[in-house]
Order: C-alpha cells, then sequence, then structure tokens
C-alpha cells in the first residue's frame, strides 16, 4: 500500500487515465486559470512544489503536478518503459486528458529534462517555460577534454542503475541529497517513503539503467543537435549542483528562436526549490508574466542554505 498523501493547503488530488495508466495530479487554482504544469525529478514527486503550488495558484493559475509513472501514486507501467521520451509522451497526453492545448512549465532535475525534450517536440503545446537543474540536451560543436571529463559525473547514477540489493538502494537514495551537491531536499522521509515501495525501487532503477544503455549514447551521437529551440524558456541552475560548469547556462543561445535566460544561482545545490524556494516563486511568476529580460546573468544567493 502506498502511504498516504501529504497535505498542502488548497490541492485537490485526482488520477487522470493517460495512455492506458492510471496517473496521479496534485491540482489547485482556479479551474478557468492558464493551467501551469510543475514536473518533479528524481527521488521527488509532486510534493516537492508545495511552496510554489499556492503562490501560482493565488496569482491566478491553474497548477497541475502531476507524478511520473511509477512514481509517487502514479500506477507502475507493466511495458517497464521509462525512456525520457516516453515521459515527454506522457505529458502531452495528460495535457489533452485535461484538454488544455495550450501550457506554462516548470520542471526539476528530470522533469526539466523533460520540459527541455516536451520545448523541442512540442512547441505548440508551450507557452513559456522554466526549467531547473537539467542542462539542455544540445551537444557541443567540439568534444573538448573539459567535456570529456565531465561524464565521470554521472558515476552516481551507477548505483541507482545497477541490481543492488532494495537496502542498498535506499541507503544510496537517502545520500544523494548531499552527492548532487548543495542542501538535500526538505523532508527526505515523504519522499524515500514511496521509494521504499518494491514497484518504486525498479522504476529508479530503471529511470537510470534506461537512461544510461539506451539514451545516453544517441545523446553524444547529436540527436538533438540540429533542432532549434522556438519557446521562451528560462534556466537556472545553481553553482553548488554537481552538474554545473561555467558556460552551461549559455549554452543554449546559439539554438534558440525565442527569448532565451540563463541564471546561476550562486551558492545554491541542486534541490532549487527547497533550498530557495522564495526566489524560485519571484523567477517563475516573472517569467510567466514575461517580466524576464532576455539575458543571461548570475544571481548570488541571498537565502541560507540551512
Amino acid at each position: 500500500m502506498p502511504p498516504a498523501l501529504p497535505q498542502v493547503a488548497g490541492v485537490e488530488h485526482r488520477e487522470v487515465s493517460v495512455r492506458g495508466l492510471r496517473v496521479h495530479v496534485a491540482m489547485a487554482g482556479s479551474p478557468a486559470g492558464p493551467p501551469v504544469v510543475l514536473q518533479h525529478g528524481w527521488p521527488q514527486h509532486w510534493y516537492a512544489w508545495r511552496h510554489l503550488i499556492g503562490p501560482l495558484a493565488q496569482a491566478g493559475y491553474r497548477v497541475i503536478a502531476p507524478d511520473f509513472r511509477g512514481f509517487g501514486w502514479s500506477e507502475y507501467p507493466p511495458d517497464e518503459d521509462f525512456r525520457k521520451e516516453t515521459l515527454v509522451d506522457d505529458l502531452i497526453a495528460l495535457c489533452g486528458a485535461l484538454g488544455h492545448e495550450r501550457i506554462s512549465l516548470v520542471g526539476h532535475d528530470w522533469g526539466a529534462w523533460v520540459g527541455w525534450l516536451l520545448c523541442l517536440r512540442r512547441p505548440d503545446l508551450v507557452e513559456r517555460a522554466v526549467l531547473v537543474s537539467a542542462p539542455p540536451p544540445f551537444p557541443p560543436d567540439r568534444i573538448e577534454p573539459a567535456a570529456l571529463g565531465r561524464l565521470g559525473r554521472v558515476a552516481y547514477q551507477i548505483p541507482i542503475a545497477a541490481p543492488l540489493p532494495r537496502a542498498a538502494k535506499l541507503a544510496w537514495f537517502r545520500s544523494l541529497g548531499k552527492v548532487l551537491g548543495g542542501r538535500p531536499p526538505d523532508e527526505v522521509e515523504v519522499y524515500t517513503a514511496t521509494l521504499a515501495q518494491p514497484s518504486q525501487v525498479r522504476a529508479s532503477t530503471l529511470l537510470y539503467r534506461q537512461f544510461l544503455t539506451h539514451e545516453m549514447g544517441p545523446l553524444i551521437a547529436r540527436r538533438y543537435g540540429g533542432q532549434r529551440l522556438s519557446v521562451p524558456v528560462h534556466l537556472l541552475y545553481g553553482s553548488e549542483d554537481l552538474w554545473f560548469y561555467e558556460g552551461l547556462v549559455d549554452e543554449p543561445l546559439p539554438h534558440a528562436d525565442a527569448e532565451y535566460r540563463g541564471e546561476v544561482l550562486r551558492g545554491v545545490g541542486h534541490f532549487v526549490p527547497d533550498e530557495c524556494p522564495d526566489l524560485l516563486e519571484e523567477r517563475v511568476l516573472g517569467f510567466l508574466r514575461a517580466q524576464a529580460p532576455a539575458s543571461t546573468s548570475d544571481v548570488k544567493n541571498s537565502v541560507s542554505a540551512g
């Protein structure tokens, strides 16, 4: 049995049939408001957005925070397909099931990676996107030694993808907040309570295994190399994130045909929604209201890392 849903004021919960799967969605705000989809990453679920849901709803948006297939309170897929383009398919189908032809998107971690792919595949669906803590999928024009060296950063994914005993997996899950840089997510037990289920241990394994064995090769081989970014995007990256390096937030610029802003959050780690929720709220609301300038910048974090 899955654990009880954590409570967030103003949030209602629905199960939506998406491509034959029961997908759990946390929703808030006026149904008549402009829809904003909040897509979580790993090892979290919809509750990662608890600080952002209320401000967006109060600003008049219809907030839609789904759990990925197999995670949180969503159904485990019988086909065991956790490839990221499949997660894009799910998100497109969810929007259709809810009757939304145009959305704004906020994504973190794998949710942001799925957001990049959605923007490239269905720019007609995405009004604007704020993507947090996930690099763009565009390959560099030249493979330099520094880029090759950064490939070693995927090492933390190997224990997740490997066939380790469940107890070892859970111990690794609990350590990842520090591994990924910055402060671990708040209320870790809310996430480990769902991840401790055997199906979600398996889902976590496959999420990373399929990336390492089936998706990384085509990515390096320039799968997305010639694609153009025609959706306005604001990329936020913490300077203490494991994946961060100087120049990262500038990399989408040559591929962008629409407004683009890349921003470095100095002193912030991977879990931006937990480390600086007020700053994230400000950036998201500003960008969704089209108030953010099209530029790149650094911001020094003024929020305590706890």
